[in-house]
């Protein structure tokens, strides 16, 4: 584990060090701390850290959020957020990234290290950036980011994917809660879509290549509240 690059992104520099005290006590040898969202940012792209632990609030209330939503369309890196009283509001938002966990403050020294060793397994899990689909025979293990979309039946599923489409008996229900929130949103009774295969949108549709979907009424301020938040970040 010494060799694996952890970047600390803490704006209170006594929490950062104390941190960084304890993951140097774990054998961790390369522990980097930023404490602006800009450093944090820059030291992500330079770095390339196997772990980041990632303060909520920095300056702002929204910097850590935002700092997960880049680190989430850069790849697969771990990162676990670090909390104290947050706005309830943002810790809702956060449970939609891919953070691997949360720890308290005053953080333990028996809570960090369980934390981190889950983050670090999980990553190493293939499992969890997989679809896997049960066949009576056979199971099929699809990459998310191979799915375009999903389109419901009565009693099938067909997955359409960058080369291929696959029916199976699933349920519409079942793709929706195996897919992960933060790449993946029900917009319509039948279709479930890859977020970050959206090439345009309008009022009523959204486009996958050449692909026009129909978003419902009833799943338009979703979509809309999603792209508001895109064009934000």
């Amino acid at each position: 584990m010494s060799n694996i690059k952890i970047l600390i992104v803490e704006d209170e520099v006594l929490i950062a060090e104390h941190l960084k005290h304890y993951l140097v006590g774990f054998g961790f040898s390369e522990v980097f701390l930023a404490h602006t969202k800009k450093i944090a940012i820059q030291l992500i792209d330079h770095l390339n850290p196997g772990l980041i632990l990632l303060d909520l609030h920095l300056q702002e209330p929204k910097d850590g959020l935002d700092i997960a939503k880049i680190i989430d369309e850069k790849g697969a890196t771990p990162y676990i957020f670090i909390t104290a009283n947050a706005d309830m509001l943002i810790i809702q938002e956060a449970t939609h990234t891919r953070a691997m966990g949360y720890i308290t403050k005053p953080i333990k020294k028996a809570d960090l290290f369980a934390s981190i060793q889950i983050a670090l397994k999980s990553k190493a899990n293939p499992e969890t950036s997989f679809l896997l689909i049960k066949e009576s025979n056979s199971n099929l293990k699809l990459s998310y980011d191979e799915i375009l979309y999903i389109e419901g039946n009565s009693n099938y599923i067909n997955i359409f994917t960058k080369t291929q489409k696959i029916v199976t008996r699933q349920s519409f229900e079942w793709a929706e809660l195996e897919l992960p929130e933060n790449q993946f949103m029900r917009i319509h009774r039948s279709y479930i879509v890859n977020l970050r295969e959206l090439h345009r949108t309008n009022a009523k549709s959204v486009f996958i290549g050449d692909i026009e979907i129909p978003v419902s009424r009833a799943n338009a301020s979703k979509m809309s509240d999603y792209l508001r938040k895109k064009k934000k970040a």
